[in-house]
């Protein structure tokens, strides 16, 4: 069983251009021909698909020569137990990111409705909000496990709603358990927003500094027909940004807690 590298290639369904790289690496060892052509053998053809056969497991061209080299099955016995480690871990790290993502699936979804309404909500976790950010502070490899968060006083939202322009902070906040799970340091200056029962409201910002007050008309009224004071500052949750004539629009579903509990719904 003799073929050119197309044949090969056909056969295989592995372009010709991955062989040749085999080649060169003296993975495969086919006769060349004095016409400057090469013959694949049906050796060539077995060590081909073993060679594809450990790609599949992600073990780099590097490895698979070592092992060739090797006086037993030790070595490529301790490059799968190796690769197994690593999938072991990928494993893990994709489980999280899967939980991660359902979680913000669900905040999208409880993000509906317009701005001229608002709703109570029971949060999941007391929220870690941080508005004042320093040099020493590292998010590397964390944003996933954070979201935008927005900053307004319970004293403004237990106090009179007039038209006026109050500031507000942009922010990055994340649910305790994930700070405990992942062992984060949590600065002094952050502001805790307790978990319980929240009044909620979509609002949509174009500047992230400051706001019309009559803008939270809808849950400040509710706290105040319900009787029930806010008791935190708003957190927040940036649901998506969006572009409009060349300006960044960022819709938010921001919350603040009326009522303290423990209740956790997950």
């Amino acid at each position: 069983m003799y073929m050119k590298i197309n044949e090969l290639s056909k056969l295989t369904g592995i372009k010709a251009e991955t062989i040749r790289s085999y080649r060169n690496r003296n993975l495969l060892h086919p006769e060349k021909l004095p016409n400057g052509y090469y013959d694949y053998s049906a050796g060539d053809f077995i060590s081909l698909l073993y060679i594809r056969k450990l790609r599949g497991y992600s073990m780099a061209l590097d490895d698979i020569a070592a092992a060739y080299q090797a006086d037993s099955n030790e070595e490529i016995l301790n490059l799968m137990e190796y690769k197994r480690q690593i999938l072991l871990a990928d494993i893990t790290r994709l489980q999280e990111e899967k939980r991660y993502l359902e979680l913000e699936q669900q905040h999208i979804m409880q993000s509906t409705g317009s701005e001229q309404e608002a709703f109570i909500m029971q949060s999941i976790d007391d929220k870690y909000d941080l508005y004042e950010f320093q040099k020493s502070h590292t998010m590397k490899g964390l944003y996933h496990m954070m979201t935008p968060t927005l900053f307004i006083s319970k004293e403004v939202l237990n106090g009179e709603c007039t038209d006026q322009i109050i500031p507000i902070r942009a922010g990055l906040g994340t649910y305790r358990y994930i700070s405990e799970e992942n062992h984060m340091t949590i600065p002094d200056h952050l502001i805790v927003i307790p978990n319980g029962i929240h009044i909620s409201q979509i609002i949509t910002l174009s500047n992230l500094s400051s706001m019309n007050l009559m803008r939270l008309k809808p849950m400040m009224d509710l706290a105040k027909k319900n009787g029930t004071p806010f008791i935190s500052d708003t957190t927040g949750y940036l649901v998506y940004i969006q572009n409009v004539n060349g300006k960044r629009v960022y819709h938010f579903r921001i919350r603040a807690c009326i009522e303290r509990n423990d209740i956790r719904p997950f």
